[in-house]
């Protein structure tokens, strides 16, 4: 998952670090009973343990991100680091709101428990469930998922990923769909909408269903909506 943190307290660079399957449900307003016989890929997965998680339930679930070419020892040990900057950062701001989470401790203690999940998983799945690619180029075929994910790698970080980075990152997975691409977050750090998100409406007004939904979660500042893309009537 390549994410840039750039402050006293950050990793200044890409980043590996994972959310839980309980934050993935809310984040994007994910329904078990309805995604029930439905394929899913999540994009710029990191160390989460939503695809674990989902593929011990028995669903068709696959993962790919940019850092899936190394050995579980290695992202293990780059994900904990990450979490304790990610933690002490957290620990010197005020913007973040704790309602998910009451405090950085418990934040890093779940997110670190995603990540062993994850690496439970990723020894016996990598190369088959986890897959080593770019979001700019899936290797997939069109229409290969009922649901794409993609949780906070775009908009968020727009000061580092160009226009050309969202807008080939979404036009990809709106080919390996077959129904829906959600997006969350929609904004920065600070809470402002990111400065692409008005741009991608435009782009996508007449293509696909294009709306933003509110959602049961936030972290961020105005944090609460996903973006929802929608290429079938088929309601997931």
């Amino acid at each position: 998952m390549r994410k840039c943190m750039e402050n006293d307290y950050m990793i200044k660079g890409p980043i590996f670090t994972g959310r839980t399957y309980q934050e993935y449900i809310q984040m994007f307003n994910l329904s078990i009973e309805k995604l029930k016989g439905k394929s899913i890929l999540d994009c710029a997965a990191g160390a989460s343990s939503f695809t674990p998680i989902m593929h011990s339930l028995g669903f068709d679930v696959k993962a790919v991100d940019t850092f899936y070419d190394k050995s579980p020892r290695i992202l293990y040990q780059m994900c904990a680091e990450h979490l304790k900057v990610l933690k002490k950062a957290l620990e010197k701001k005020g913007s973040y709101i704790w309602k998910f989470y009451k405090d950085p401790d418990e934040m890093f203690r779940e997110r670190l428990k995603a990540c062993k999940i994850f690496m439970s998983d990723y020894k016996m799945g990598k190369g088959e469930r986890y897959i080593m690619a770019d979001v700019r180029e899936l290797p997939f075929p069109d229409d290969s998922f009922h649901l794409v994910l993609c949780s906070h790698l775009l908009y968020i970080y727009d000061h580092r990923l160009d226009w050309k980075f969202h807008l080939e990152s979404i036009n990809e997975m709106l080919r390996v769909s077959k129904g829906e691409v959600r997006i969350y977050p929609l904004v920065k750090e600070d809470g402002r909408k990111s400065i692409y998100l008005k741009r991608t409406l435009e782009h996508l007004q007449g293509k696909v269903d294009a709306k933003l939904e509110r959602v049961d979660y936030i972290f961020r500042p105005s944090a609460d909506e996903m973006l929802r893309l929608v290429k079938s009537l088929s309601v997931l």
